[in-house]
């Protein structure tokens, strides 16, 4: 999977639509129940790129690069939604399965680490054995 998560803040997940101008894939509001069952304690909004396993890192970077077609020339918006929003976390979250036995390259090109920094998005992905 391949998503960009706004995480930690009591807005209505509405709010973070209008600013980013982007329709989430899904959205958590402060309240609802959580996995546990549990009331979330802040809101929560996704737009996913690629919601399968991803193995291979060519497939990590067309997913990428869907994501950053969409985020590439919206800095205004991202600065609007740090400081009216103020979430705790801003980011592409990514989990990608790699053969025990294998090999596997995930990369990021300069053009869209200025991306990222310029709009405060951080990158966490996690790797995990394909077993």
């Amino acid at each position: 999977m391949l998503s960009l998560t706004v995480m930690g803040f009591d807005a209505e997940p509405e709010f973070v639509t209008e600013i980013l101008r982007i329709e989430p894939t899904s959205v958590r509001r402060k309240g609802d129940a959580g996995r546990t069952g549990k009331p979330s304690r802040s809101s929560g909004w996704h737009f996913d790129v690629h919601a399968g396993r991803l193995t291979d890192g060519q497939q990590h970077e067309d997913a990428l690069a869907k994501l950053m077609a969409r985020l590439r020339d919206r800095e205004v918006h991202f600065a609007r939604l740090h400081s009216e929003v103020r979430p705790s976390d801003v980011g592409i979250y990514g989990g990608m399965y790699v053969p025990a036995n294998g090999q596997c390259g995930i990369w990021l090109m300069p053009d869209d680490m200025m991306t990222l920094a310029r709009c405060g998005v951080a990158w966490d992905m996690h790797l995990s054995v394909d077993d």
